[in-house]
């Protein structure tokens, strides 16, 4: 860094840098709890598409059975 005062520093660049790293710190944690919900919501992806691969079955063979 230089060695300008504190007075000397540009504030509305600071503060718009500083909301760029909030901004990008709200964005990770985002991602993270997206990520952290994923083998879930594949789960239950995979448990609906069974249930109704099932009901499928069941009227086939009810209808030709």
């Amino acid at each position: 860094m230089s060695d300008a005062p504190i007075d000397d520093i540009d504030r509305p660049k600071m503060r718009q840098i500083i909301a760029d790293i909030d901004q990008k710190r709200a964005d990770t944690d985002r991602k993270r709890q997206e990520i952290q919900f994923a083998p879930w919501q594949i789960l239950m992806t995979g448990l609906g598409s069974g249930a109704a691969l099932f009901a499928a079955g069941a009227a086939f063979m009810k209808v030709f059975g």
